[in-house]
């Protein structure tokens, strides 16, 4: 279907197709070629290089669609109506040139990407984009087209592993291959007594090695029959070699691997959807959009967010209303009960305690993209000109949002149209949670709150504001940070012991009797708000104490200085080999 048109076909539209065609070209082997670098970075131990890259590769998509936005606007006519008819036929003709690609559904994303801003679309317009919101079926694969292998059981359970590790392609840099394969298989064989009576057919592997940050996985699922339950099998490289971490077999344990809480893994697969099916087999509570988010494709990510949205508006009748939590003083928030998402808009006032601006929060947003999340931030996304019909608002949020987000929101007597919002997954506000859940499930959410902070603090993020109810609880009950106003960079901020007070007059002052400068925190002071609730206060103190101590955070900056990169296992300690066996 690449080949020319047998009808005759415009100049200008074979111009504009085959722009966005090597366009979208050049993205994707970009994209391949970046993510091809992983395998040498874990293997050389070359961490903050894989950082670089993933860095790198997050900015590619914006890059080529933007260039593409400036070059089609020299050949598109003045005239309105005549570049809108001229790009429809651009689309007829891209559909040609990339309709045998195996990464068809991304091509489609970058064609809308570049229409939406070429066009300034508010809302749906199905002449100019790929908008089917119809059912669509990810690809069914039986292993023969070479996403993912078989291993039989034929033999015994460790043969079958040795075998997996075997075809890998670490093979040769195992430092203990036979023993990772036993202490695997142990812990499988121990789960198909509980599951299957110990029964099993075959492990199904994909073939790429999926990396992040410093480890590489093996992803696959075990099947007996038609059932099937996920394996997945960190490798970390240390100075021995290359050697199993944990052995993840649980849907629980998968799902948090590809939450939406981390960083982008890099996956090389020229046939994405056949991975993301892959996935959604072992993962079938997961939102494809967020699956492919996981594996770095965060725009056709977006694009998946986008169609699941509008489809479920037409299949559904609930409303849009504020959503639950304290009121924001910079961002209005609110929700669909029946959709698992949050929108947040920046509000057109702030109150005076916020010192920041519109644009700053934007760049606190980009900083939250770009950086490694750790498991502790909510991946956020960035949509313009969505429109809603107004009936589906309810009028308590019409009022806040006309009053509040005047310049972000265009509100008529049928429709909404949310200029510039973010959204992000709907989560269970901690200050809520901590009140509302049981004692056990509320102390053991204050305990994972002080990890949070110092895990943010490993990766190089000081919160800003530790409140709890900047904080969110995910249905695995993780804490996460999800308000990112206020939030910075570790090493941009002044960490300083409270001054000795010298006079009655100066402890009873309601202003600071000592000269304060924007970025000067006073880590003493958290045990002030870190005590409310009660649960709180008690975890903080037996704990996290170090938390209030400007020790502690000078000592993450000096690790930071150092360039040392700390290790972040996204999997419960328990389940690592090292802890265990």
């Amino acid at each position: 279907m690449s080949e020319p048109a047998t009808y005759p076909v415009d100049p200008a539209v074979e111009r504009l197709a085959r722009m966005l065609q090597d366009a979208f070209v050049d993205y994707h082997d970009r994209f391949l070629e970046i993510t091809h670098r992983a395998s040498g970075r874990f293997l050389g131990r070359d961490w903050a290089a894989h950082q670089s890259d993933a860095t790198e590769r997050l900015g590619l998509h914006k890059a080529l669609v933007y260039g593409v936005v400036d070059a089609a606007r020299l050949v598109l006519p003045d005239d309105d109506l005549a570049a809108r008819s001229l790009w429809i036929q651009t689309r007829r003709r891209y559909v040609h040139l990339v309709g045998e690609r195996m990464d068809l559904e991304l091509a489609e994303t970058f064609y809308n990407s570049v229409t939406r801003r070429l066009f300034d679309i508010v809302g749906l317009d199905d002449e100019l984009e790929f908008l089917w919101l119809g059912p669509t079926a990810l690809p069914a694969d039986d292993g023969s087209r070479g996403e993912y292998r078989v291993f039989p059981m034929e033999g015994s359970l460790v043969d079958c592993v040795r075998e997996i590790f075997e075809h890998s392609p670490l093979a040769s840099h195992f430092a203990d291959l036979d023993g990772d394969a036993a202490r695997v298989a142990g812990r499988v064989a121990a789960l198909l007594d509980d599951i299957w009576d110990g029964q099993l057919d075959a492990i199904e592997v994909l073939r790429p090695i999926f990396f992040r940050n410093k480890g590489a996985y093996v992803v696959g699922r075990l099947r007996w029959l038609n059932r099937v339950s996920p394996i997945v099998i960190p490798l970390v490289n240390t100075e021995r070699g290359v050697h199993v971490d944990a052995v993840l077999l649980t849907e629980t344990d998968a799902s948090r691997l590809f939450g939406y809480t981390r960083s982008y893994f890099h996956v090389l697969c020229r046939r994405p959807a056949a991975v993301v099916g892959f996935l959604k087999s072992l993962l079938p509570v997961k939102p494809v959009a967020e699956l492919y988010t996981s594996i770095g494709y965060s725009q056709h990510g977006k694009t998946n967010l986008f169609r699941a949205l509008y489809r479920h508006m037409e299949h559904s009748n609930t409303r849009f209303e504020r959503a639950r939590g304290a009121r924001g003083m910079v961002m209005a928030v609110f929700t669909l009960p029946s959709f698992d998402v949050v929108f947040k808009l920046i509000k057109d006032r702030f109150a005076p305690t916020k010192r920041t601006t519109p644009e700053e929060v934007k760049r606190r947003y980009k900083l939250v993209f770009n950086h490694d999340r750790v498991g502790r931030l909510v991946d956020a996304q960035e949509f313009t000109n969505l429109s809603f019909q107004r009936d589906r608002f309810d009028e308590d949020l019409i009022d806040e949002l006309r009053n509040d987000c005047a310049r972000t929101v265009t509100i008529t007597d049928d429709e909404v149209v949310l200029h510039h919002v973010y959204t992000e997954r709907r989560l269970y506000p901690l200050d809520l949670y901590l009140r509302e859940m049981a004692p056990d499930r509320a102390r053991a959410a204050a305990v994972d709150y002080g990890y949070a902070v110092k895990d943010l603090a490993a990766a190089a993020i000081f919160p800003g504001d530790l409140f709890p109810k900047n904080f969110g609880v995910t249905r695995h009950g993780a804490v996460v940070f999800y308000d990112y106003d206020e939030l910075a960079l570790l090493e941009d901020i002044n960490f300083r012991t409270m001054p000795v007070s010298q006079s009655y007059e100066d402890e009873m002052s309601d202003q600071p009797w000592f000269p304060v400068e924007s970025h000067d925190v006073f880590p003493e002071e958290f045990r002030t708000y870190l005590r409310s609730p009660r649960v709180v206060g008690e975890v903080m103190d037996t704990r996290h104490p170090e938390l209030c101590t400007v020790e502690f955070w000078k000592e993450m900056q000096a690790l930071h200085r150092s360039g040392e990169l700390p290790d972040f296992y996204p999997y419960p300690e328990e389940l690592r080999f090292r802890a265990t066996d």
